[in-house]
């Protein structure tokens, strides 16, 4: 297995539920915190789904966000991905491709605890 090139460690901020249409569901979770050579991180995971899949123990997901560097420049991630359960845990692993508005990307593998309100991880080049 690859070495990992970073790490982020976030705490979730909140989680909201919107109706895109006919039984058809939005669930967005909002994190803060850090991830190597990015600084502060804002992101948020969204899922997607149809009523009928709500108790899914797996599926994709999107990520957005913006990190603050160390200079106080911007940049910008928007990632595509799977999550899973694991076991009958209120945790799931995460795994996407990150895209950064710079022109990079990585590979993000982590773990969402809902208990802990906690999005943590490491970074892979792709």
């Amino acid at each position: 297995m690859a070495e990992p090139i970073g790490e982020f460690n976030m705490k979730n901020t909140g989680i909201s539920f919107d109706l895109l249409s006919d039984d058809r569901i939005q669930q967005t979770a909002d994190f803060e915190g850090t991830a190597s050579g990015f600084g502060a991180v804002l992101g948020t995971l969204i899922l997607r789904q149809d009523l009928s899949e709500t108790s899914n123990t797996s599926g994709p997901l999107s990520f957005v966000g913006k990190a603050l560097l160390d200079d106080n420049s911007l940049l910008g991630g928007i990632g595509q991905g799977t999550w899973e359960q694991i076991g009958q845990e209120a945790r799931f692993k995460v795994v996407m491709t990150v895209k950064v508005s710079d022109g990079s990307q990585h590979r993000s593998e982590g773990i969402v605890d809902h208990v802990a309100r906690t999005f943590n991880g490491k970074m892979y080049d792709v």
